[in-house]
């Protein structure tokens, strides 16, 4: 299957009832050099990355420090939402992808507006997720890296899931590829970060927006869909510590990482429609099938492909990652021959 679709490898991990209980890994990471895809690989989680995230801010709702409805001007004092809408969209607007934001702006000087009252419809937006980020950092007062690290990687033992860099990456990075398996590779923003953050001698929780753009800035300021560490895309990790966060997604366990049953309720369910079949939640997408509900989110950066999906009635889930342009046609296989059915959720990608 992998010859045919010109994808070089692909990844598997398989949650039941609420535990990683099998993991696959075959093919190329990196064509040049034969490595293989295993335990240890690194791959460009993409928008997968937009789910942890949202888990996090949840917690912080549940625990009163930040309130999901109040605008977000209220908590961004720097480049704020303007515009007729702009004073109207809340947290909670950008969670379930409403918030009228466009997916990425084009340059630094262009405005955060939203294009249409925040709430009526969806349109997919990740410099929302940045945004968002922004008011999580000025909330907390610590970077992003380390508030991802403290509320989510470390409590479940993501030992190899980043935002940013390490320097045990390289020759665990999985290589991207394009439909002719031209190699693509996109970490020199966050590899410079890194050894600057390392030579600076500050803790990695001082590195907020404002302290990583002065560090990077060098003719003009860099762009939201450019910046690491990225809530809506930048995040790095392996399959195994990507599921075992699917799993505590799809089986709370009743102790302090859960979200409130409201909370949780809110997430996973639907709160905007996008058609018949799909809509959103409070930080991830919901699919109605016949007699079934699943969750899920894509991760598309171009030459890395990937998908999560969760049934939560059953405490599964199913992580796949690629490293090929054309991989989300694998990666369609693999799900239905795991879950039995057509998701209606790969026409819409």
């Amino acid at each position: 299957m992998l010859d045919v679709s010109t994808v070089p490898g692909i990844a598997i991990g398989v949650v039941q009832a609420g535990k990683t209980k099998w993991t696959h890994y075959d093919g190329a990471a990196d064509l040049a050099s034969a490595r293989p895809f295993a335990p240890d690989s690194i791959f460009s989680a993409a928008s997968l990355g937009k789910i942890p995230f949202a888990y996090a801010v949840l917690q912080l709702a549940d625990q009163g420090k930040i309130d999901l409805d109040k605008p977000i001007r209220d908590y961004l004092v720097e480049d704020p939402p303007v515009g007729e809408y702009g004073s109207r969209v809340t947290a909670r607007h950008i969670l379930s992808h409403t918030s009228g934001f466009p997916n990425w702006r084009q340059s630094a000087t262009e405005p955060l507006a939203p294009s249409f009252e925040p709430g009526t419809k969806w349109q997919y937006s990740g410099e929302g997720y940045y945004a968002l980020q922004r008011c999580i950092e000025g909330i907390t007062g610590i970077g992003f890296e380390q508030f991802m690290q403290d509320r989510i990687f470390k409590p479940l033992e993501m030992t190899s899931s980043t935002y940013l860099w390490r320097d045990d990456f390289p020759g665990r990075m999985v290589t991207g590829y394009d439909w002719n398996q031209k190699p693509h590779q996109r970490w020199d923003f966050a590899m410079e970060l890194h050894e600057k953050i390392k030579q600076s001698g500050r803790p990695l929780g001082e590195w907020r927006h404002k302290q990583v753009v002065e560090a990077m800035t060098k003719k003009s300021a860099p762009i939201a869909n450019w910046i690491f560490p990225n809530a809506a895309y930048s995040l790095l990790t392996t399959v195994n510590d990507y599921s075992a966060f699917a799993a505590r997604l799809a089986g709370p366990r009743g102790d302090s990482f859960d979200l409130s049953k409201e909370t949780r309720a809110a997430m996973l369910n639907s709160h905007i429609r996008i058609n018949s079949a799909l809509s959103w939640g409070v930080g991830i997408g919901v699919e109605r099938e016949v007699n079934a509900s699943y969750n899920f989110q894509w991760g598309d950066n171009s030459f890395w492909k990937n998908v999560v999906i969760i049934h939560a009635p059953t405490r599964s889930a199913i992580v796949v990652a690629t490293n090929g342009e054309s991989g989300f046609r694998v990666i369609e296989r693999v799900v239905k021959a795991a879950s039995g059915i057509d998701h209606d959720q790969f026409l819409k990608i």
